[in-house]
């Protein structure tokens, strides 16, 4: 249990009182208590488990009456509200516990490697080579991804979309590239065209 003092306690039911309310309600596990700030506010008391399946039911007790005047359940939470909530408690790593934290240094290790040899393979085709003097260095080939098998663009693609509307900033921010990639592309066609057309 942990309590969140945010004034003085006001006169009434204690702490321990306001945590059986909440237990008799049916909030079990971990829980963090928010005082009221003054005789007139209700005190808080909200699930905190993150370990699956996660409880994060919350109510307000009336601090006089002993009363739950409100209470919002998980269960009732839209679902992007959900995945949202559920996005964060896993990038956090207290999800799933060690195993979820596991899986994130895993990742962070992935990450660190793919950017080491993002920077070699960089370096290995860098532009002010002796050999290649240019501003920038020549781009893969577009339309690459066409060429993976069908079962990894089956994969790839829903799961893409899934993660970009649980996460809507991620998805946004990747849907904006791929419209300013396929506008690059559109126009790198016509020049191409145009120039066919010229010879």
């Amino acid at each position: 249990m942990t309590v969140l003092p945010e004034g003085s306690l006001p006169e009434g039911l204690t702490v321990d009182r306001i945590l059986d309310k909440a237990r008799a309600a049916g909030l079990d596990g971990p829980v963090e208590i928010s005082t009221p700030a003054d005789d007139k506010s209700a005190w808080t008391v909200a699930q905190t488990d993150g370990l699956w399946p996660v409880h994060k039911d919350q109510a307000a007790i009336d601090p006089h009456s002993g009363e739950v005047t409100s209470r919002v359940d998980w269960a009732d939470h839209p679902v992007l509200a959900k995945l949202s909530t559920l996005g964060v408690a896993a990038h956090m790593g207290t999800l799933f516990g060690l195993a979820n934290q596991i899986v994130l240094a895993v990742i962070a290790l992935g990450l660190t490697t793919g950017i080491v040899l993002g920077y070699r393979m960089w370096w290995q085709r860098r532009p002010t080579r002796a050999d290649r003097r240019a501003l920038v260095g020549r781009p893969p080939a577009r339309g690459t991804w066409r060429k993976l098998p069908w079962p990894a663009l089956a994969v790839a693609v829903p799961l893409t979309i899934a993660v970009g509307w649980a996460i809507p900033l991620l998805g946004w921010s990747l849907l904006a590239f791929l419209v300013l990639d396929g506008v690059l592309g559109l126009i790198h066609r016509q020049r191409a065209t145009r120039s066919a057309a010229g010879a």
